[in-house]
């Protein structure tokens, strides 16, 4: 799979996660935790997601101007 879309689908899953609010209504029915317990939760699974998105890759070269 090539890095870009390893990306994309690391953000894909990040930004598929429930908004604080949502979290803080829903977390004690679909998670049984307090809402503030929920949101750091997500907030753990967001950078979990980021750290494997980037483990073991290089960050791009500058791109050059043609010209």
């Amino acid at each position: 799979m090539s890095n870009e879309a390893f990306y994309f689908d690391a953000l894909k899953r990040i930004a598929s996660y429930q908004s604080p609010e949502k979290l803080r209504r829903n977390a004690i029915k679909q998670y049984g935790l307090s809402g503030e317990e929920a949101i750091e939760m997500a907030y753990e699974n967001v950078i979990e997601e980021a750290k494997r998105a980037v483990k073991g890759k290089r960050r791009p070269a500058p791109e050059v101007p043609h010209g």
